[in-house]
């Protein structure tokens, strides 16, 4: 086991690059109850790989969509079946369903296309945080004293969920059904963040993102929020996207009180030094998603 020096996490905080713009990008989510273990790549997880694992992949590819595996924090109902839900983090709706077979997994992938795009019905709120230590240590050290703190709060709406994206930002999770992403959260912030988020004053600090949004708009709405706010995540959104160049992205920043009207933002997407991005492999290549104002246009 590596020591706490070289954690790929602690490595992170010690640099002190910038987050935002990291969180995972999809606009819809397949979530599967699972109670594991989970493999490295959750989609070879027993009672999913093969053609599921294939049709997950492919449903995904084709709707902006990411899936995850997911389990209750410390209890399992053996005679229960195992519930999924398709979640569309733009509308805040979604479809449910229970299972058993690889048919009854098949009709949850087909959820995420027709029948969550027609549905109306409001999806419940969730609390997914990454500890899958079988992609990395640091998403279980950090990750599930964080889940415990949270479950405490909140029971019905706490889960552990397979990898987030970005192991160097332990502990991480996302919050349904909105789609917003935190990162760098502990034990002892862990209950403030979320307060926060719920009462509509997103904690910039711990902010990854956005979801359903590209990285350069993540980094570019959280800017604005962390410039002006605190404020709801859904008080800046955007308007004009102007794509400069492969590092360049001009964003227009819609705002509700007490964010700016609009504010114009250059995002670069900055190629920063080969660094630990996850804990036991060589140093590897990650950009950082700098901002900066511009002058309105009009």
């Amino acid at each position: 086991m590596a020591p706490d020096s070289v954690r790929c996490s602690n490595a992170f905080r010690e640099r002190g690059e910038p987050m935002l713009g990291s969180a995972p990008v999809a606009r819809r989510w397949l979530l599967i109850e699972h109670p594991g273990p989970w493999t490295k790549d959750h989609l070879e997880t027993p009672g999913i790989a093969g053609p599921v694992a294939r049709a997950i992949e492919t449903a995904c590819a084709e709707l902006q969509g990411r899936s995850l595996l997911m389990r209750r924090p410390g209890r399992q109902n053996p005679g229960q079946a195992p519930a999924w839900y398709a979640v569309d983090t733009a509308h805040g709706t979604s479809v449910t369903g229970t299972w058993r077979t690889s048919d009854d997994l098949l009709a949850a992938v087909a959820a995420l296309g027709a029948p969550l795009a027609q549905s109306e019905t409001l999806a419940e709120p969730m609390l997914l945080v990454c500890t899958q230590g079988t992609r990395d240590a640091c998403c279980a050290l950090r990750g599930r004293p964080v889940t415990a703190a949270l479950a405490k709060v909140w029971p019905d709406e706490v889960w552990e969920c397979t990898h987030l994206g970005g192991h160097r930002f332990a502990g991480t999770f996302i919050s349904m059904p909105d789609g917003t992403c935190f990162g760098t959260v502990d034990l002892p912030n862990a209950v403030d963040v979320v307060r926060a988020h719920k009462s509509g004053e997103v904690d910039s600090t711990h902010l990854r993102g956005l979801a359903r949004y590209s990285p350069a708009v993540q980094a570019a709405t959280g800017s604005v929020l962390a410039a002006h706010g605190p404020a709801p995540i859904s008080a800046a959104r955007p308007g004009t996207v102007e794509v400069v160049s492969e590092t360049v992205t001009h964003v227009e920043v819609i705002g509700d009180e007490p964010l700016p009207d609009t504010t114009w933002v250059e995002v670069r997407a900055e190629a920063l030094p080969p660094a630990p991005l996850s804990c036991g492999k060589g140093p590897g290549e990650h950009t950082a998603y700098r901002t900066s104002v511009l002058p309105d246009p009009r």
